[in-house]
């Protein structure tokens, strides 16, 4: 063997003598009180209950709580997840946390310092020091390494601070509830008729939308750049998954004190899980819920159009005709007055969201030539709704699909910067997943999903820009409902 490869030998040997050398120093302990570390690791059982952790040099206290999940809500535990935040944040406004999750490991200090300083509060001067928290084969793995300072774990045992995620959660679906005078249901047809009239009286004058050349709202809402979004996409029926999202975070509480916006990016009716292409209730209930919003929120909730949003035969999943389903549906069930109504409701919507930090449609940005004008008289121009409404990713065999180019172009309507995040739904990237980022090899290009099972994904405003966010999904409905009871 030559002098080189020699060399690489040993040095390949001495990367795993260091490795299992690094093993054998990770002290196993059983946290039940304050504990150092000071360039040192350590591997700690997984617990239900909570840590804080506190990192130098002035002590920045960190919380890491299990998960909580409805089923977790009396004391049980069931997720392996865990999330770490700043406690000085979390309970009072829309703010940032990340997710450990099984074989998992997140490191602060020295990996992705932007988004740790927003959704932590970390101050620049915390960039040198590092910490990792790794979830492990039933163990929490902490890691120090700064041996000067050295950071303290400390376990939350009182019952207030065990359970003090749980009892957030819990005021918020009590909340919900009560937002929804203690049950949420499908309506009974005169209710809901007199409910949908009341929305579209709103939406005749929705906020923030200039009016077309008719006098009719126009295509485009430009939201306030003091009012944080938070947009959800397609959720096709899928009612837990938006109660997910207003008991999340403080996303409710911010809508409540016009801090906040939800924007939902169309979409919300027919079911696309195999099997259920036929069904109509979800999407009446869903449809009865963002009205509910609407109605408490006239400008806090805003609804883009979607593909799927309209009775056209023309809208079908798996062979399955859900546009013509969905008219007889609530021509059966509401009336052919109320099914008038949802088609002036369809008539009514806007097409495109923006604020200086985003803008998003449902589908796509435009590939033909416009302008501003054109999108607020969008009416009189089909082809520009079904490119907003129907186009996805250009593809070897998808030739008349957008581009990088046209995200630029739809940015620059709107002279917007190259790094405001452009947002759209309809196309999920992947059949188990909720939000997708840089798609297409776009940077700051989105695609976000409502109606995945497992987990919904929310784009938010945190400081002064747009980050994704994710929850798991949960049985919510009869739940929030017995809360009532």
């Amino acid at each position: 063997m030559n002098q080189t490869g020699t060399k690489s030998k040993k040095g390949l040997l001495q990367l795993i003598k260091n490795a299992f050398a690094g093993l054998s120093q990770c002290e196993e302990i059983d946290l039940k009180e304050s504990y150092h570390l000071h360039g040192t690791k350590v591997k700690v059982p997984i617990h239900c209950y909570p840590l804080q952790i506190n990192l130098p040099p002035d002590g920045k206290a960190l919380h890491l709580y299990p998960e909580s999940l409805t089923n977790a809500i009396d004391n049980s535990c069931n997720s392996n997840s865990f999330i770490v935040f700043d406690p000085e944040t979390y309970y009072k406004q829309i703010c940032g946390f990340f997710r450990v999750g099984d074989g998992e490991k997140l490191v602060i200090g020295s990996q992705d310092k932007e988004r740790q300083r927003t959704f932590l509060n970390m101050q620049p001067k915390f960039s040198d020091y590092v910490f990792s928290i790794t979830n492990e084969d039933g163990n929490l793995i902490f890691r120090d390494y700064s041996p000067k300072a050295g950071s303290c774990m400390s376990p939350l045992l009182k019952d207030k601070k065990m359970m003090r995620v749980a009892t957030w959660r819990r005021k918020k679906l009590k909340r919900i509830a009560k937002l929804f005078n203690g049950e949420i249901a499908a309506l009974e047809k005169d209710r809901a008729l007199n409910l949908i009239q009341d929305v579209n009286r709103i939406m005749e004058n929705e906020a923030f939308r200039e009016k077309d050349r008719d006098g009719n709202p126009g295509g485009i809402v430009r939201l306030p750049d003091d009012m944080a979004p938070f947009i959800i996409g397609d959720l096709h029926g899928r009612v837990d998954n938006l109660l997910v999202i207003l008991s999340q975070n403080g996303f409710l509480e911010a809508m409540e004190l016009g801090k906040a916006c939800l924007v939902i990016l169309g979409d919300a009716v027919h079911s696309e899980e195999e099997g259920r292409f036929h069904e109509m209730d979800s999407s009446i209930l869903i449809m009865d819920i963002i009205f509910r919003l609407k109605q408490q929120f006239p400008q806090q909730v805003f609804y883009l159009r979607g593909n799927h949003d309209g009775f056209s035969d023309e809208i079908a999943k798996g062979g399955v005709a859900q546009g013509l389903l969905w008219k007889k549906a609530l021509n059966k069930i509401r009336g052919k007055e109320y099914r008038k109504e949802m088609e002036r409701f369809y008539d009514l919507l806007p097409y495109v969201a923006y604020s200086e930090q985003m803008v998003c449609c449902h589908a796509a940005p435009p590939t033909s030539k416009t302008k501003p004008e054109l999108l607020v008289n969008i009416k009189s121009n089909p082809g520009l709704i079904k490119e907003l409404c129907q186009n996805r990713l250009q593809k070897p065999n998808r030739p008349g699909g957008y581009t990088k180019g046209d995200i630029k172009r739809f940015r620059k309507l709107f002279n917007l910067s190259a790094d405001v995040p452009v947002i759209v739904g309809h196309t999920p990237i992947t059949l188990d997943n909720t939000l997708w980022s840089n798609v297409g090899d776009i940077e700051n290009h989105y695609v976000v999903y409502g109606g995945y099972d497992q987990w919904i994904g929310v784009m938010t405003r945190l400081g002064d820009k747009m980050y994704p966010l994710t929850y798991p999904v949960e049985p919510l409905l009869d739940y929030i409902n017995s809360l009532a009871e």
